[in-house]
């Protein structure tokens, strides 16, 4: 209550009054002293909160809530080499603590299911009581042990729906799971790409400065014979120089997006990683047609759907009877028995019972409307899920295409350059073209392949997304008929 206190914006406490108090309280120490405070700090409210726990510690928090340790990844038994982008998910999805966190959710929900099948059975009940009264035939004090049960004959539905309804929630963690796992699928292969996509850019821009370290020895030996001037090594070296911190940038996010691939795979993120062939297929990656009403996403709305119609059956079951069977019996252990005012008697009766509720003002009818009222929104968010995964589909498979035959342009602009390239080598050695325009020509070469690179690796992420929206990653990264952290997944 003190916390509560504490954030409220309501509390009639002013500075001033806040202040005062804490002066006048300032003399009598006590477990509620106050703390000293930087000056022109805000100061704290008179809410009782003990010295202790004004402390934030967080290491003495983590001992005190049982913090569990950091779970290591599992090691991967693979030989050292190159780290496959399947392989890589597939470690990724046995171990991510979030695809445990939806199995254990589904065990939770799994245990509602058996909860509500209790209702199918007697509930049986038994106890003991001592008192006194003030009847004369009862005399003194007494001793009662009893015993009931009741078993549930007709409900109109009522338990029915409500194992209904857990079922459906099982089935729409099932579905949690299976898009948990795809969201992991799906981020480790992205890593996977970036890491190969910096790869790549860090051998491009190490074969730049390869390249322009040769044309600096080439600008020095003319230099130093005499046929061009001294300006020429100077600007080579500034290109050199250039080219090392572009290298020295592209190590760096390669480093970045280990780490990144690392959270997920653990020590062999360190490995150079290869993509899946079937990115790199023209038409590998869309075989197939999309069925979206497989999709994660629409089978949870779905879920969602059952589980309100069958909360609707149940508010609509709670405006009818419930017919029940019910025992009992007690037996004066001490004293004399209540019910038959015998020393040591025994009571028992069986008898069925109908109970239904008269009025409740309006609270049955209101429900009824809720649970109309999302059922109905549930249909709608179905069309929405689907409608949303075909927009998504589409996009990703056309900004693929597009990228298919842009990535034709740029290797032919790539050849074209090489081929100057050469060319203002051979007239830099004649001595017919400056040096300026043989490091321009290196660094149009560099950047073609850059661009290359770049939009090879934005080719194969639109087609890793357009997977994604189709929902075919377990299928393509072969964990179908797999045991995913003791799950087994099927088509």
């Amino acid at each position: 209550m003190g916390v509560i206190l504490a954030l409220s914006p309501v509390l009639p406490i002013t500075y001033s009054s806040a202040f005062a108090q804490a002066d006048t309280s300032a003399s009598a120490p006590n477990s509620f002293a106050r703390i000293d405070e930087p000056e022109g700090s805000v100061p704290a409210v008179s809410s009782p909160i003990p010295n202790e726990n004004r402390k934030l510690a967080p290491s003495s928090l983590a001992t005190e809530v049982d913090a569990p340790a950091p779970r290591p990844l599992t090691k991967d038994r693979m030989p050292a080499g190159v780290l496959p982008m399947a392989r890589a998910v597939q470690l990724a999805v046995q171990q991510h603590p979030s695809i445990t966190d939806a199995v254990a959710t589904l065990a939770q929900q799994t245990a509602g299911v058996d909860y509500a099948k209790a209702g199918y059975y007697p509930q049986i009940r038994a106890g003991m009581g001592t008192g006194t009264s003030n009847s004369s035939s009862t005399g003194g004090g007494n001793l009662l042990a009893s015993l009931s049960a009741s078993q549930m004959l007709y409900d109109f539905g009522k338990v029915d729906s409500q194992v209904g309804r857990s079922q459906a929630l099982v089935r729409r963690q099932q579905a949690t799971v299976i898009k948990q796992i795809d969201v992991i699928s799906r981020s480790t292969a992205e890593a996977v790409l970036m890491v190969h996509r910096f790869q790549a850019l860090t051998d491009t821009a190490q074969t730049q400065v390869d390249a322009v370290e040769k044309v600096l020895e080439l600008a020095e030996l003319r230099a130093n014979a005499g046929l061009s001037t001294k300006a020429d090594p100077i600007q080579a070296r500034a290109r050199v120089q250039g080219a090392r911190a572009n290298l020295g940038q592209m190590s760096s996010e390669l480093a970045q997006w280990r780490q990144k691939l690392r959270t997920f795979v653990g020590e062999v993120g360190a490995r150079t990683v290869s993509v899946l062939p079937g990115l790199q297929d023209d038409t590998l990656w869309m075989s197939g047609t999309p069925d979206f009403q497989m999709l994660p996403e629409v089978l949870i709305v779905q879920a969602e759907r059952q589980a309100a119609k069958a909360q609707l059956v149940n508010t609509r079951a709670s405006k009818w009877p419930t017919i029940t069977l019910d025992a009992t019996g007690n037996k004066a252990v001490k004293g004399i028995n209540p019910n038959t005012y015998e020393r040591h008697g025994m009571y028992h009766s069986l008898q069925v019972n109908l109970s239904v509720p008269l009025y409740q003002g309006g609270a049955a009818d209101a429900q009824i409307s809720a649970a109309a009222a999302e059922e109905a929104a549930t249909r709608e968010r179905i069309e929405t899920a689907l409608l949303q995964a075909g927009d998504q589909s589409r996009a990703w498979k056309e900004l693929a295409l597009g990228g298919q035959a842009r990535l034709a342009d740029v290797e032919h602009r790539k050849q074209s350059i090489l081929s100057v390239r050469d060319l203002y080598r051979e007239q830099y050695q004649l001595g017919t073209r400056s040096i300026l325009d043989l490091l321009n020509a290196e660094q149009e070469i560099h950047q073609a392949d850059a661009d290359a690179q770049g939009l090879t690796h934005d080719l194969w992420q639109y087609r890793l997304e357009y997977l994604a929206a189709t929902g075919r990653l377990r299928e393509f990264f072969g964990l179908n008929n797999k045991i995913v952290q003791g799950m087994e997944l099927l088509p």
